[in-house]
């Protein structure tokens, strides 16, 4: 097999959906998100880290549990494989995101089970890698399924509308989380609020189910050619190692920014809440305004600025926080939102605008298992980092392991852009000029 040809600007296909059906897709796709954003943030984020803390999770096990659902990205290719093999995607991902939320209603039973609370630990990161498996297949095929629906001259402001509501969604989800894992006892209060995330997280695969298709296009790959056809693109290539190592260094610090929260600052699940909701506030706003900033320059520029941001703005905003003194926090709310709002829609735009349309659902697929076992080698690390961390950190100063964690993971961060800009993307405007045209230059001083 010869190495296929560089990706180039999508052609009109035959492979695409009729304009009409394409928008009624791209209308349901974001009300389907919006029940989904419920299941997302109600099985993640400060739900999930409670609950985790409250059945006994030791640090490396919050980290086991913040990063497996990355290592469940890994089976993407074998759904890319299966769906190619079927000429299909629409069963496949149904029925993987069916049965990844259903086996959520297990985990509300793990409190009453008379086992060790390490066992209930153990349990729950099983759970919650075998609910992963199904999620991240489901989300590789609609990646490439919606890439084929969403027109590529609208995706950059569609994805960051769908974005902004999604996130006003989710908004309203953490606060409705907050005030009831606040005033409600443990465990009650975590099961109820899994069940109800099940609840909403079938209405989304109903909706799901009404989604139009386009027909594949490309030809039937073997398994093995799954794998290897992606791998042989040079573009690829240069693409995927800038998500590896984003992927790693994100998940370094990432499993244990809530539980600072909780256990350092002291906050209160809903304070969480109220600093989620400053930052799908700020993203409702933003989402557009970077997608529409993407649409014109690139989805590159974008992403060399905003991660750079992530790995110093952000954490700096965490770093300066104190149990008393939170108003750093709800500053990193805004800042939150403007680094992933821009982040999450670039690297999703970015990826389709570098891979081919043909065979699309093997490239994603291979993206998704690489930067999948990327973060969760990251999140493996993140516990055992922090353990060590705490054995040299002197108890009487206010920098804490956490501190040194954030630092680490800044440090990597700052550096995605140098690994960026080896990747082509056709029409993007060069980093240094999207920075000249957005700061204006000084006047001329007139001297007497």
């Amino acid at each position: 097999m010869s190495p296929s040809p560089e990706p180039t600007p999508e052609p009109l296909s035959p492979h695409t959906l009729p304009l009409a059906l394409a928008h009624r897709t791209m209308r349901l796709s974001i009300l389907e998100g919006s029940f989904a954003m419920f299941f997302i943030n109600w099985t993640s984020g400060s739900v999930l880290t409670g609950f985790a803390l409250h059945l006994g999770a030791t640090p490396t096990a919050l980290g086991l549990i913040a990063s497996v659902p990355l290592l469940g990205q890994a089976i993407s290719p074998l759904a890319a494989w299966l769906v190619g093999r079927r000429g299909r995607r629409k069963g496949v991902a149904v029925l993987a995101a069916l049965l990844g939320r259903v086996l959520w209603a297990l985990a509300a039973l793990l409190p009453a089970l008379p086992i060790p609370d390490e066992a209930r630990s153990a349990l729950l990161i099983a759970l919650v890698a075998l609910s992963s498996i199904f999620i991240a297949a489901n989300g590789a095929l609609w990646t490439a399924w919606m890439g084929d629906v969403v027109p590529a001259q609208e995706r950059g402001r569609y994805f960051g509308l769908r974005s902004g509501i999604n996130g006003m969604i989710g908004t309203v989800a953490n606060l409705l989380a907050g005030v009831w894992l606040d005033r409600v006892g443990a465990p009650l209060n975590f099961q109820t609020v899994l069940l109800v995330a099940v609840g909403a997280g079938l209405v989304a695969v109903a909706l799901l189910t009404r989604h139009d298709e386009p027909p594949l296009g490309g030809e039937r790959l073997r398994m093995r050619s799954t794998f290897a056809l992606p791998l042989m693109n040079r573009t690829f290539r240069r693409l995927a190692v800038f998500a590896v190592y984003w992927g790693f260094a994100v998940m370094i610090s990432s499993p244990f920014v809530i539980p600072y929260f909780l256990n350092h600052l002291r906050m209160s699940y809903l304070q969480v809440a109220i600093w989620s909701t400053i930052s799908a506030v700020s993203a409702l706003v933003l989402s557009p305004t970077w997608g529409r900033l993407a649409d014109r320059v690139g989805n590159k520029p974008v992403l060399a600025v905003t991660t750079f941001l992530a790995g110093t703005l952000l954490p700096l905003t965490w770093m300066l926080a104190a149990p008393g003194r939170l108003w750093p926090i709800w500053v990193s709310g805004v800042v939150d939102a403007l680094v992933w709002s821009a982040i999450n829609p670039g690297m999703f735009n970015l990826s389709l605008a570098t891979t081919p349309r043909e065979n699309r659902a093997a490239f994603i697929a291979v993206l998704s298992a690489l930067t999948g076992v990327a973060g969760f080698l990251g999140g493996l690390v993140s516990g055992p980092l922090l353990e060590l961390y705490r054995a040299f950190t002197p108890s009487a100063t206010g920098w804490t392991a956490y501190h040194t964690l954030f630092a680490t993971s800044a440090t990597l961060r700052v550096m995605a852009w140098t690994l960026l800009r080896r990747v082509p993307e056709g029409g993007a405007w060069r980093t240094r000029e999207l920075l000249k045209r957005a700061v204006p230059p000084r006047p001329p001083r007139h001297w007497r």
